[in-house]
């Protein structure tokens, strides 16, 4: 005759298969304004692994904006879309971001994503989205749909 495992055994099995399984992928998805001169709050997290916020870097200044209006419309920037992760745990996530930058008409003028590990206990990291795209499309742009997906690497 078999005997049931005691409620604790049972509990500290199940713990060890679930410590073991892989964790399963989660999406998030979110329409920000474009984070001109400051960050743009996420907040998305799944397991141990988080994305923070998203800042841009490299956003043309008031002298390339005239150039751009005035001088040469098609003139071009790389907007790097900075986003700042931190894993908190033991082992490593990996984490794919999409971003979507829209004109004011509500088309896509320029997409970009990048994907990557964070290391284990890695609590300011970045992961950086570039898309070089014309100076007048990033200074228009009223807004961007940023994705991602966080998951075991």
């Amino acid at each position: 005759m078999k005997r049931p495992l005691p409620s604790i055994g049972a509990a500290l099995l199940t713990a060890a298969f679930s410590a073991a399984a892989p964790a399963a992928a989660a999406d998030f998805e979110k329409t920000i304004p474009i984070p001109r001169s400051g960050r743009a709050s996420l907040g998305w997290s799944a397991g141990n692994c988080s994305v923070r916020s998203v800042s841009l870097r490299n956003y043309p200044n008031a002298d390339d904006l005239r150039k751009a209006r005035h001088e040469d419309p098609s003139d071009s920037s790389w907007v790097w879309w900075d986003f700042h992760v931190e894993n908190r745990g033991g082992g490593k996530c990996r984490i794919a971001l999409v971003v979507d930058i829209y004109d004011r008409s509500g088309r896509v003028v320029k997409s970009g994503d990048k994907s990557d590990t964070v290391d284990d206990h890695k609590l300011d990291d970045n992961i950086r989205v570039s898309t070089r795209m014309r100076t007048l499309d990033i200074a228009d742009s009223p807004h961007a749909r940023v994705r991602g997906r966080i998951g075991p690497r």
